[in-house]
C-alpha cells in the first residue's frame, strides 16, 4: 500500500506558495477558505483524484513580449509540494553554475560569476573575450513530455526512497502531462 502525504506537508507547501502570490486574484480566492481548500486538495492528492485545473494565459510586454501560462493557485501548491520533496535530490545533481530557482543563487550571483570569468578570460579586460547569451524560443512548451516523465520517473525511482514515492510519481505525472495551453482561460 502506498503511504499518503501528511496534511502538514500540504500546509507547508501552501505557506511557501503564498509568499509571493498573496495579491493575485487566484490566491485571494483560494485564501477565502484556505483550510477547507487545503484539506480538499490533500484528500484529492491521497485518493489519486487530483487533476490540474485550467491555466490562466496572458501576454507580458517586458522584458520581451511573450505568452505566459500561469497555473491555478491550487496547482501551485502541488508544485511547491513536489519541489519540497524532490528539490534536495535535484540540488545534489546540478552543476554549480545553475542559478535559476535555486536558494542562495539567482541572477545577481550569476552576473558576479560571469564577471569573474570575463575578467579572467580578458586578462583583466586587456583582451577581447566573448559571451554567448541565448534563449531557445518556446523551449518549455516544446519539451517532449514523455521523455521528461520517463527521466523523472527513473530519477525518482533511483534517488527518492520515501514511502510515498508512488503517490509523488502519480501527481508528478499529472503535472508533467498537463498542457497549460489547452483549455486555458485568457486574461487581458
Amino acid at each position: 500500500m502506498t503511504a499518503g502525504i501528511p496534511l502538514a506537508e500540504v500546509f507547508e507547501a501552501y505557506e511557501c506558495c503564498r509568499r509571493h502570490k498573496r495579491g493575485t486574484h487566484n490566491a485571494l480566492a483560494f485564501e477565502l477558505d484556505y483550510e477547507a481548500n487545503l484539506v480538499a486538495l490533500w484528500e484529492d492528492i491521497n485518493s489519486g483524484a487530483y487533476r490540474p485545473a485550467r491555466s490562466i494565459a496572458f501576454i507580458v510586454e517586458r522584458p520581451v513580449k511573450r505568452e505566459i501560462f500561469a497555473a491555478d493557485f491550487r496547482d501551485r501548491v502541488v508544485h511547491h509540494l513536489i519541489v519540497g520533496k524532490l528539490n534536495p535530490l535535484f540540488e545534489r545533481e546540478l552543476v554549480f553554475d545553475t542559478y535559476a530557482c535555486r536558494v542562495g543563487k539567482g541572477t545577481h550571483m550569476g552576473i558576479r560569476r560571469v564577471e569573474r570569468f570575463m575578467r579572467r578570460c580578458s586578462r583583466n579586460y586587456t583582451r577581447d573575450c566573448y559571451i554567448l547569451k541565448l534563449d531557445v524560443q518556446g523551449f518549455f512548451m516544446s519539451i517532449d513530455r514523455g521523455i521528461l516523465y520517463r527521466r523523472l520517473e527513473a530519477f525518482v525511482g533511483e534517488k527518492y526512497s520515501a514511502p510515498d514515492r508512488e503517490l509523488v510519481l502519480g501527481f508528478c505525472r499529472k503535472v508533467v502531462f498537463c498542457d497549460p495551453a489547452r483549455n486555458c482561460v485568457w486574461r487581458a
